[in-house]
C-alpha cells in the first residue's frame, strides 16, 4: 500500500466525521425519535444535510422574524408546554 491511499483513505474518513449531521433524540407526539440536526445554512433533505440556496436562507431569515412576533403573545402557553415537555424528557432521562 503506498502513501497515496493511505492518505486518501484519511482524508474520506475525516469527511465522513465532519459530513455527518448530529442525530438528536427528541419526543414527538409523546414518543421517542431521532431527529437530524443540521450546520447553519444547511437543511435536512432526507437523510442528508444540504446547503440552502441564498434565497430560501434570505426569506427564512425574513419569516424568522415575523415569527417572533407573533410567538410573543402566545409565550405564556409556550411556557407551560415546555414545561410539561421537559418533564417528559426527565422520564426518558434526556
Amino acid at each position: 500500500m503506498d502513501y497515496y491511499s493511505k492518505y486518501y483513505g484519511l482524508i474520506c474518513e475525516c469527511e465522513d466525521i465532519l459530513d455527518e449531521a448530529i442525530r438528536k433524540k427528541v419526543i414527538r407526539k409523546g414518543k421517542l425519535k431521532k431527529k437530524l440536526f443540521c450546520k447553519k445554512g444547511q437543511k435536512a433533505k432526507g437523510n442528508k444535510c444540504v446547503p440552502m440556496k441564498s434565497t430560501e436562507r434570505s426569506r427564512r431569515k425574513i419569516k424568522a422574524k415575523k415569527a417572533a412576533v407573533k410567538r410573543k403573545g402566545k409565550m405564556s402557553r409556550i411556557n407551560k408546554k415546555r414545561k410539561k415537555a421537559m418533564k417528559k424528557r426527565k422520564t426518558f432521562s434526556l
